[in-house]
């Protein structure tokens, strides 16, 4: 089974996304898959950073059994013993993404819908035939509306998903695979999504000092 780890990012690398970049290598190795990381405007020159991670859907990893694709502020918990690559499901979608999926439908009409998953975009997983099927189906979405802080990648893939006709394909564990650093209970994360928010509705610091409070907590190891 080929397997693959991509992360992508547009900009200046700071120290928390030289730091993800590392851990998340390690991780890749873990799983005895490859890594590789990707800059700038890879899949289109005419939408945002965040809609560029759909270059996952490529034909060019069509080799590969199962792409993952992460963002630059993941993390995996220390002492993770599982394998993402084992767990069933494309992505997660916890509480916080319930909550938001249903907000969506009421603010953005006709851009979710109610019956398909909303993913969190901080983490994709999908095997061959998934990337093959989506990929058939992005001629049907409109970029335009979902680029520049509208719902971003995890708008296109819901939509992909509902052209696809695909429900479920959500990862065990609620938040475990993308828990937010501000969550409770992150010792029994899988994988760790730094956020700058402190609570979830409390007061924001940078995520470069999220990072190293859970070092320090010794539940994220550099």
């Amino acid at each position: 089974m080929k397997r693959l780890v991509l992360q992508h990012y547009t900009g200046i690398l700071g120290e928390l996304e030289r730091r993800s970049i590392s851990n998340i290598r390690s991780f890749a190795a873990s799983e005895n898959a490859e890594y590789r990381f990707l800059e700038g405007n890879v899949f289109s020159e005419e939408l945002s950073a965040p809609m560029q991670k759909l270059i996952m859907l490529d034909e060019r990893f069509d080799e590969y059994d199962t792409v993952v694709m992460l963002d630059t502020d993941m993390f995996v918990r220390k002492g993770l013993a599982e394998s993402l690559f084992d767990q069933p499901g494309i992505g997660v979608s916890g509480p916080f993404q319930r909550r938001l999926k249903w907000a969506f439908i009421r603010k953005m009409k006709g851009l979710v819908h109610w019956r398909y998953p909303y993913w969190n975009g901080s983490l994709w997983k999908l095997d061959r035939l998934q990337r093959q099927s989506f990929r058939s189906k992005l001629h049907l979405v409109d970029m335009a509306k979902y680029t520049n802080g509208r719902l971003e990648d995890e708008g296109v893939m819901h939509q992909l998903a509902r052209h696809s006709r695909f429900r479920g394909g959500v990862l065990p564990g609620g938040s475990k695979w993308a828990m937010s650093s501000w969550e409770d209970g992150l010792e029994n994360a899988a994988m760790i999504h730094i956020r700058p928010q402190i609570t979830f509705k409390g007061p924001k610091r940078p995520k470069i000092e999220s990072l190293n409070a859970l070092v320090s907590r010794d539940i994220i190891e550099l």
